[in-house]
């Protein structure tokens, strides 16, 4: 099948199993695809082949331990070159035609991959006697994460990878049936040609529950049975977003999460306090992801959710309240959390750091008043409130724990415009809000 390749927008995507499919595939290049590959001569091009040594130098840069790299480095010494033959021999077969053949290097841990996995795979690919990789992970800087079921690989080593388990590094040698078939992808890929593949599993995420949810009907998505397999799933790969520092995906997981629990029918009150648990794990869970992106006030909502407050909940409710300058009541989460856990050193030192806090805003605060323009010597007092609002924005500048910060009460409409004089030279924005049923007037930092 010809294509003009200026046509591929209309495509959802091309899979390996479209280039391998018996028709085949044709691009026609226009010249403007020929510009544009120029101005990418900078990113990864396959067609530039690593020597060994230079596969070698990326694995010791690439976030590996000694011993990985040391497994990783055997893998490769003890295969180029040899024939696949005689690697057979030391190999098992893992399909019944013996067409996809592994040898372990180094042992996983877990269960084994499921076939509909979002995988996390590094991995280096030879031809026989080859010396050099023909694709290989590592020449593009980073783990392939992806999708098995969809196409992505080829069949041969989807299989493979469903053979793996976490952390484990295999050698497999797959059959050009289960490879790149009879025509193979000439004149980088021969015609009938059997593949090597040093895989390193470095994680995988089950999320399977999460597509079969979606082909229930409106009815059956309701009921708990059938959502608690997906939010299981969801707050599995929000925790494994989160130890990746992907906090804004984790957030997102997260939330999902919640809202399939919050729109599920329940039928007793067994169902009903199950649901409150996940809830409960999943806001609090949540808060900490936005106090770990700065969005104390979205921390405070999620904390102020959850159905069964826990000590954890104290804890980052009232991390929170200090960074957007709610001290009274941010201190007063944080005592109720030490209270409940005298023995965490993380709740004592978030105590003291919010004491800390809480003691230089009161300075400032009595300085502000101690100055204020409605007092004996006025022209005085106008210098001295303005040092005081000029150092009031600076430290409040200079501190990076603080998202926000309120004006102190019972200002004159002169004194506040002082304030935003100041703020407005370092570049800080001046809010309001109605709180407590007034409008009160925050520092507030331009990322906030």
């Amino acid at each position: 099948m010809a294509m003009p390749l200026n046509d591929l927008s209309d495509l959802d995507g091309i899979t390996l199993n479209d280039l391998l499919s018996p028709e085949g595939f044709t691009f026609e290049i226009g010249d403007e695809y020929i510009q544009k590959e120029e101005e990418d001569n900078c990113l990864y091009n396959s067609n530039v082949f690593l020597s060994n040594d230079e596969i070698v130098d990326m694995l010791n840069i690439d976030n590996f331990e000694n011993e990985e790299t040391n497994d990783y480095e055997s893998a490769i010494t003890n295969v180029i070159g040899i024939s696949f033959a005689k690697l057979k021999s030391k190999m098992t077969p893992i399909t019944e035609d013996g067409k996809i053949m592994k040898l372990i290097k180094r042992k996983g841990v877990g269960a084994t991959v499921s076939y509909n996995s979002q995988v996390t795979i590094k991995y280096i690919s030879y031809f026989e006697y080859s010396d050099e990789p023909f694709d290989s992970t590592f020449a593009q800087g980073k783990p392939k994460t992806l999708r098995l079921d969809h196409g992505y690989l080829i069949p041969g080593l989807e299989l493979a990878i469903t053979t793996m388990e976490k952390h484990e590094i295999s050698i497999f040698i797959i059959h050009p049936d289960l490879a790149y078939g009879q025509l193979g992808c000439p004149p980088r890929i021969l015609p009938n040609t059997e593949v090597m593949f040093i895989v390193h599993l470095v994680d995988f995420l089950n999320i399977g529950s999460a597509d079969t949810y979606i082909n229930l009907n409106v009815d059956e998505k309701k009921l708990l049975p059938n959502i608690i397999n997906c939010v299981n799933d969801l707050l599995n790969s929000a925790k494994y977003h989160f130890n990746k520092m992907a906090y804004k995906t984790s957030i997102r997981q997260y939330e999902k999460a919640i809202r399939l629990l919050e729109n599920a029918e329940l039928k007793d009150d067994n169902e009903e306090k199950e649901v409150k648990m996940i809830l409960s794990r999943a806001y609090n869970n949540l808060a900490i992801c936005f106090n770990k992106i700065d969005m104390p006030r979205r921390a405070c909502m999620a904390c102020t959710k959850v159905p069964t407050p826990t000590v954890k909940t104290h804890f980052n409710h009232g991390k929170a309240l200090i960074k957007i300058g709610e001290y009274t009541r941010g201190l007063k989460e944080l005592e109720f959390a030490y209270k409940m856990e005298p023995k965490d050193k993380n709740i004592y030192r978030e105590l003291c750091l919010a004491n800390e806090k809480c003691n230089q805003y009161y300075q400032i605060e009595k300085q502000l008043w101690s100055n204020c323009l409605n007092i004996v010597g006025k022209e005085k007092c106008e210098v001295e409130f303005q040092k005081a609002a000029h150092e009031m924005c600076k430290v409040f500048t200079e501190d990076n724990y603080l998202s926000s910060q309120p004006f102190p009460e019972g200002l004159t409409k002169e004194e506040e415009n002082c304030i935003r004089e100041q703020a407005a030279a370092f570049g800080l924005n001046v809010v309001d809000e109605i709180k407590y049923n007034k409008k009160i007037l925050y520092l507030t930092k331009k990322r906030y």
